[in-house]
C-alpha cells in the first residue's frame, strides 16, 4: 500500500510540465514581467509572450503611440532565424493632457503581447536564444527614460505542448485590457496635426536657401537667372523645371529612406554625407565648377554655364539638374522646423512620409519658382548684360572655393577618423547611450551635441555658441558632462538616439538639468546656451 502511495506521488511529480519562462525587471516607478507560454518550443507550433508592467501609483508610462510629445514605449526583438513576429497586441491606452498637449499612457498596469511564429528557416540547434529590448519613459512630476533587455534560452521539442495554467490566468487578465477589433488605436499625432507638420516642412524647406551649404549651389542657379532676367518666358520655364528638378530629388531621398528603414537599416537625412566615395564624388564636381567658374577649364557647365549658349534641350536639361544636385548639396544642413517634420515621418507611414517630403521640396524651390513668374523683381535692379557679368561670376566663385575646402576636410576626416581638438580644452566623452543613462540616474547634469563634420549648421552653431569661453565657464560651473554624439560616418546607435527624440537629422542639442530634459533649438546663440544652461 505504502509503495503504491509513493509511486502515485512520484507520477504526479514528474508528470508535471516544466515551469514556463518568468523573468521580472523593477525599477522605483515600473517592474515588468515577461512570460512563456510554454517552457519549450515546437517547430510546428506559435510560441507565444506576455509582458506585464506594474506601474507605481502616481507615475505613467507613454503607450507606443504616444501622442504629441514624449517618448514611446517600444519592445525590439532579437529572434532565431526559425522565428518570426507575427503579431502584437497592447492594452487600450488613456488619453491624457499635459499642459495643453495630448498623450496617450498608461497607469497602474499595462501588458503587451507577442505571438512568435515558425518562419520558413527550419531549426538547426537544439535549443533558440530570444532577446527583448524594451525601452520606456515613466512620468509623474519628472520624466524617466530607460531601457532593459530579458535574454531566454527555450529547448526544441517534437512533443505537442500546452499552455501552463499560470498562462491562463495571465492571459485571461490581460485580455481584459486588449483593444477589441473594432476599437481605434490612438495616432502618436492626431490627424489634424499633419497640416501642421506640412506648414512646418514648406517652412523648413523655405529657410534651407538661407543656410550656408547652400549658397554655392545657388550661385550656379543665380548666375542662370540674371543670364535670363530679361526673358520672362525662358525664365518661368526654367523655374518650373528647377522645381521639377529639386521634387524629383527629394522624392528619391525619400524613397531611399523608406526603403533602407523597410529592411531594417537606420539612416537618417543627409545619409549620402556619411559616405566617403559620394563625398569624394561631390568634391570633384565642385573642384570642376570653380574651375568653370574662374574660366580656367572651357568645359560647358552641365548644371548651369551662362556664357555658353545652350539648345533648348540642354538649357531644360540644365534646369532640371541644377535643382536635383542642389538638393543633393543641401542635406547637410537642417533648417529651423525641418528636423521635427523628417523626424515625425520616423513613426508615420509612408503616405505620410511623401507628403512631408513634398512639402520640403517646394518650400525649397519656391523663392526661385517666385521669381520666375514675377521677373520683374529682378529686371527692374539688374544693369544689362555685360562684363559685370563676369566679375559676378568671379565673385561666386568665391563660396565654391570655400565648399571645395570644407569637403576635402569632410574626407579627410571619415578616412582619419580623428577628432577635432576642444578649443577650450573642455571634455567631450564619445556618445555611449550607458554612461548617460548612468549619469542620468545619479541625476547628473548633461548636454549631448548630435554633430557631424558636414553639418554646416553644426559647425556654425559650435563657432558662436559651443567653442565659446562663455559655454565653458556655464560648464564648469554647472559641472555639466558632455557627450559629442559624431554621426560624420554612419552609426546606427546615434541613429537610434535621435529616434528616440523623434529626430532623424543633425544639429540635435539635448540637456539633461539632473530632472528634466530639454531639447535646445537648432540655432544656437549665446543668449540661447545661457537661458536653457543657467
Amino acid at each position: 500500500m505504502l509503495k503504491n502511495i509513493v509511486f502515485l506521488l512520484a507520477l504526479a511529480v514528474f508528470s508535471t510540465p516544466a515551469a514556463a519562462v518568468s523573468l521580472s525587471h523593477t525599477t522605483p516607478e515600473v517592474k515588468i514581467s515577461l512570460l512563456s507560454d510554454t517552457p519549450q518550443i515546437n517547430p510546428d507550433q506559435d510560441l507565444k509572450i506576455l509582458i506585464k508592467f506594474d506601474i507605481s501609483p502616481g507615475w505613467h508610462i507613454l503607450s507606443p503611440s504616444p501622442g504629441e510629445i514624449g517618448l514611446p514605449t517600444t519592445i525590439d526583438w532579437k529572434l532565431p532565424q526559425s522565428r518570426q513576429l507575427t503579431e502584437t497586441l497592447w492594452s487600450r491606452s488613456k488619453e491624457f493632457n499635459d499642459e495643453g498637449l495630448s498623450q496617450y499612457i498608461y497607469e497602474k498596469e499595462a501588458y503587451y503581447l507577442a505571438t512568435l511564429s515558425p518562419s520558413e528557416i527550419s531549426a538547426d540547434s537544439r535549443t533558440a536564444s530570444f532577446s527583448a529590448e524594451i525601452s520606456w519613459q515613466a512620468c509623474a512630476d519628472e520624466c524617466l527614460p530607460a531601457k532593459h533587455t530579458f535574454n531566454f534560452t527555450l529547448p526544441l521539442t517534437n512533443e505537442k505542448l500546452s499552455p501552463s495554467e499560470k498562462w491562463r490566468m495571465a492571459l485571461k487578465q490581460a485580455q481584459k485590457t486588449f483593444r477589441t477589433s473594432q476599437e481605434k488605436i490612438p495616432a502618436q499625432i492626431p490627424e489634424l496635426k499633419l497640416w501642421l507638420i506640412l506648414l512646418m516642412a514648406f517652412t523648413g524647406g523655405l529657410i534651407l536657401n538661407l543656410m550656408p551649404c547652400i549658397f554655392p549651389v545657388l550661385s550656379l542657379k543665380a548666375i542662370a537667372v540674371v543670364k535670363s532676367a530679361k526673358h520672362k518666358r525662358k525664365l518661368r520655364s526654367d523655374a518650373l523645371l528647377y522645381t521639377a528638378g529639386v521634387l524629383a530629388s527629394f522624392g528619391a531621398i525619400a524613397f531611399i529612406l523608406v526603403s533602407l528603414r523597410e529592411n531594417g537599416e537606420k539612416v537618417g537625412w543627409g545619409f549620402q554625407m556619411q559616405s566617403p566615395v559620394f563625398v569624394a564624388v561631390l568634391l570633384g564636381i565642385f573642384i570642376a565648377i570653380l574651375l568653370m567658374f574662374l574660366d580656367i577649364i572651357k568645359v560647358s557647365n552641365p548644371f548651369s554655364d551662362p556664357m555658353v549658349r545652350l539648345s533648348v534641350k540642354a538649357r531644360k536639361l540644365s534646369s532640371f539638374l541644377t535643382g536635383a544636385f542642389s538638393v543633393l548639396i543641401a542635406t547637410p544642413c537642417t533648417a529651423p522646423f525641418m528636423g521635427i517634420a523628417v523626424g515625425y515621418t520616423l513613426t508615420r507611414p509612408v503616405s505620410s512620409c511623401y507628403p512631408v517630403f513634398f512639402m520640403l521640396g517646394l518650400g525649397y524651390a519656391f523663392p526661385f519658382l517666385l521669381l520666375g513668374f514675377f521677373p520683374k523683381i529682378l529686371a527692374g535692379i539688374l544693369p544689362k548684360p555685360g562684363k559685370w557679368m563676369i566679375t559676378l561670376k568671379r565673385i561666386f566663385a568665391i563660396p565654391v572655393f570655400l565648399t571645395c575646402i570644407w569637403l576635402g576636410w569632410i574626407l579627410y576626416g571619415q578616412l582619419s577618423g580623428r577628432p577635432a581638438p576642444d578649443e577650450q580644452g573642455l571634455l567631450w566623452h564619445p556618445y555611449d547611450a550607458g554612461k548617460i543613462n548612468e549619469a542620468m540616474e545619479k541625476e547628473q547634469k548633461i548636454f549631448i551635441d548630435f554633430t557631424a563634420k558636414w553639418c554646416l549648421t553644426c559647425l556654425a552653431n559650435e563657432k558662436n555658441a559651443l567653442d565659446t569661453e562663455e559655454f565653458a565657464q556655464i560648464v564648469k560651473e554647472k559641472n555639466i558632462i558632455l557627450f559629442k554624439a559624431d554621426w560624420t560616418k554612419h552609426d546606427p546607435l546615434i541613429t537610434q538616439a535621435l529616434e528616440n527624440y523623434n529626430r532623424s537629422s543633425i544639429p540635435l542639442y539635448v540637456y539633461h538639468d539632473g530632472s528634466d530634459t530639454h531639447i535646445l533649438p537648432q540655432i544656437l546663440t549665446p543668449g540661447i546656451i545661457r537661458d536653457f544652461l543657467k
